[in-house]
């Protein structure tokens, strides 16, 4: 009998449709060896499932789908946490159904899925999931936190300034002050809690910055500005595993502009017709990340590119992750380099960076669960109660401030 996964995926993102597209590649690795529950939650927030979200074809052709013409899905704690479905319709014969559910997959990419937000909800359920934990996921999506720890723990990054949008409305005569001291342009601006290149933006002078930084304040209430690097390139480099992770190949993305944006990274342009798509590849499913421009192995020396695969590994193991990540470098001319970021749940889940060692989709994403199931034993081994007489002292002791508190007196 096959394992059930809850694939989720969609979500209260700006990265709601690039979610969709990984789900859909996921989908069709896992229901090779799996039963997959496809688990949808909506821009407004409503947690839908049926089998139609198996077929991309169900988000592609028309709108999104609408929560009143599909069962919504409801988390319960009465005598143990599960996944249930409440029937679009109630009638005579429709009730409830628990989702058996024997782990979660998640596919949300950016805030209220990949943030750690999903996953404590998935702790307090004790359900087994795929990647990395609360912290993990909080701390990688999070850049000014995630340069902090990568700092102490001497890990190279380039000079940040991070900031509130609250003190930009305020002193933002102050903020740029700061900025300029510490940085030079070009910048790079980005909310502190974003993705897939989703509000930043590169700044070659105060105006552009003082732009820059409007945009970056719509999608978060906090923003960090960063170094830029004239002349250099990027490589990303992922990882897979827990206590003893191992890095893959390294990829050098193709970018058409000073960075890699959401375009280089999702939109295509199609050689033939000259328009911009999404490609097409195996299962008819979207290409994601996956088709990206990109070269690999990345043409850069072996010692760069095994310096790079030992930051990746350092970098995943201090920001305390699991399953799988994407770890993003920038590299000067002088082939000097700095973490970037890093990607909890990365695009495409970077199956493509594995594919060159032999690792299909379908073995990457099986690794993932078994990964999932082992972190939750282990997890599981934990103590999580403690033996103790104190609440009899308190009791006690709140009887005896009871006894030895002076009556009112009444007149």
């Amino acid at each position: 009998m096959n394992m059930n996964v809850a694939l989720i995926f969609g979500g209260r993102s700006p990265e709601h449709e690039v979610s969709i597209i990984t789900a859909h590649q996921v989908n069709a690795a896992l229901a090779e060896m799996y039963d997959v529950i496809p688990i949808y939650i909506t821009k407004e927030g409503a947690w839908l499932t049926d089998d139609k979200f198996k077929e991309l074809s169900t988000f592609t052709e028309g709108s999104l789908p609408r929560a009143a013409d599909f069962d919504t899905v409801s988390v319960e704690f009465e005598t143990r946490a599960k996944f249930s479905a409440i029937p679009k319709r109630g009638g005579l014969f429709s009730k409830k159904r628990e989702l058996p559910i024997d782990v979660v997959f998640p596919a949300i990419h950016g805030v209220h899925g990949e943030d750690g937000s999903l996953q404590g909800l998935l702790e307090l359920m004790d359900v087994p999931y795929v990647g990395a934990g609360v912290v993990g996921s909080g701390v990688g999506m999070d850049k000014i936190m995630m340069k902090a720890i990568l700092s102490e723990n001497g890990l190279p990054i380039l000079p940040y300034v991070p900031f509130t949008k609250h003190d930009w409305d305020v002193v933002s005569t102050d903020i740029l002050k700061v900025i300029e001291e510490k940085i030079i342009y070009p910048m790079f601006v980005k909310p502190a809690v974003s993705g897939s290149s989703i509000g930043v933006s590169r700044a070659k002078d105060e105006a552009e910055l003082r732009d820059a930084i409007e945009l970056a304040c719509r999608y978060c209430h906090r923003v960090v500005v960063e170094q830029g690097i004239e002349e250099g390139y990027e490589i990303n480099c992922s990882v897979i595993g827990t206590h003893t992770p191992t890095p893959s190949v390294c990829e050098q993305p193709i970018t058409s502009t000073d960075f890699l944006s959401f375009d280089d990274k999702y939109i295509h342009e199609n050689s033939e017709t000259g328009s911009d798509s999404i490609d097409l590849v195996g299962s008819d499913v979207a290409s994601g990340m996956a088709g990206a421009e990109r070269k690999i192995p990345a043409p850069i020396p072996e010692e760069l590119t095994l310096h790079i695969q030992n930051l990746a590994t350092m970098a995943f193991q201090v920001l305390d992750c699991a399953g799988i990540a994407r770890i993003d470098f920038l590299v000067s001319s002088e082939e000097q380099v700095y973490v970037n970021e890093i990607n909890t749940i990365p695009g495409s889940f970077s199956f493509y960076l594995w594919e060159p060692v032999g690792i299909s989709f379908a073995e990457l994403v099986t690794q993932l669960v078994d990964l999932a199931l082992e972190t939750h034993k282990e997890k599981n081994r934990l103590i999580y109660s403690y033996s103790t007489n104190l609440l009899s002292q308190a009791g006690a002791s709140f009887a005896k401030l009871k006894t030895d508190s002076p009556s009112e007196e009444t007149e």
